[in-house]
């Protein structure tokens, strides 16, 4: 709602557009925050109650937001919502985790999550435009207001009231990160996020000035790149259900070539479209398995710290995105826009290794089991 209306948002409160781009990074930093310490001082509270609670808040931040009278109070809104965003995303993910009762179930529902986001992503923003652009910005915070209040409904009535609870304090969940197969999967994520946002923070100037389409073209290049990735999100779920993370072995391998050709990509609209449609495709496929691997290592040796693990894949995912965006400015500035493929190419190959690396530890470990 914000990316897409900021402009609009900076003239109803006299503000520079650069002055108003505080309102993107405050929801940021917030939601990088307030995750994991609500996540650790949260785990005693019955996840439904806590689910509907979160909801509640999401409501009040975003009716706040869209009857915000001044800026500041415009920021605490977006506070109150990025607060608890967060912390919503993985308690679905744990919810889901619990209410399966079979592997291919389990990684299925949590794929559902990652392509309702997904899909939320394609759909949410341009519709936000739409009716900013029909009526007023504030009327698109309406919208997610009233979608909140479904959101809900449908909560209440579908989360059972019963669900698993392992209270624990600070210290006692935080002992998770003593395990070295967390540990690498932290780094996996965030090489993940590397190798997308390596390239991806600029890929509208990519597809405009590199590849030379048109600013009508980028809007459906950006569609077609958006349903790309909901289709991926439920490939993941499926590679998810068996092994997830030794299946992705040979899409890592290929998107190292595929970042290895990347520039000589570039040189032509057509190889450079299809490329960056395969990038994406192939990208999108880590979510499910690492989120579904954490869980696994947390509920079977770290119950106490299941809700804390839910939210390390969405964490470090954002930290990804942040070096990764930092490292592309800086090939762009050195080397210009084809080359941000080598950029990505460090982080993909990191990835692998990682990944690599997991899969020989969880081998071993299922050898002594």
């Amino acid at each position: 709602m914000v990316v897409g209306n900021l402009s609009l948002i900076a003239h109803t409160y006299h503000q520079t557009l650069s002055q108003s781009a505080s309102i993107v990074s405050v929801f940021a930093w917030t939601y990088a925050i307030a995750t994991p310490l609500l996540a650790l001082s949260t785990n005693r509270f019955n996840k439904r109650s806590l689910f509907l609670t979160l909801l509640a808040v999401f409501l009040a931040g975003t009716l706040l937001s869209a009857f915000a009278p001044s800026l500041p109070i415009f920021l605490f809104s977006r506070v109150m919502t990025a607060s608890v965003a967060g912390l919503m995303e993985s308690l679905m993910s744990v919810i889901a985790y619990q209410l399966a009762t079979t592997d291919q179930q389990r990684s299925m529902l949590v794929a559902w999550i990652y392509t309702g986001f997904s899909i939320a992503s394609v759909v949410g923003n341009p519709l936000g435009t739409f009716i900013a652009n029909l009526w007023r910005w504030q009327d698109a915070f309406i919208m997610v207001a009233i979608i909140t209040v479904l959101a809900t409904v449908v909560a209440t009535n579908l989360i059972p009231k019963d669900l698993v609870n392992e209270p624990a304090f600070f210290k006692e969940q935080l002992v998770l990160f003593s395990d070295r197969r967390i540990q690498l999967a932290i780094v996996f994520a965030i090489c993940s996020a590397g190798m997308i946002f390596g390239y991806y923070t600029y890929i509208r100037s990519l597809i405009h000035q590199t590849l030379g389409f048109s600013l009508t073209a980028l809007s459906l290049v950006l569609l077609l790149l958006g349903v790309l990735d909901v289709f991926a999100n439920q490939l993941s779920g499926r590679l998810a259900a068996k092994n997830g993370i030794k299946r992705l072995r040979p899409f890592y391998v290929l998107d190292l070539v595929l970042l290895a050709l990347f520039q000589f990509s570039m040189q032509n609209a057509w190889t450079g479209l299809l490329l960056l449609c395969a990038l994406v495709f192939f990208f999108a496929l880590f979510g499910s398995p690492i989120q579904i691997f954490v869980l696994d290592v947390a509920s079977h040796d770290y119950p106490q710290a299941t809700m804390l693990a839910s939210t390390l894949n969405a964490i470090f995912y954002n930290v990804g995105v942040a070096v990764s965006s930092f490292t592309a400015t800086q090939t762009l500035k050195v080397a210009g826009l084809p080359a941000l493929g080598w950029n990505s190419l460090v982080y993909c190959a990191v990835a692998l290794l990682v990944l690599l690396t997991l899969v020989r530890m969880t081998d071993r470990e299922a050898m002594r089991g």
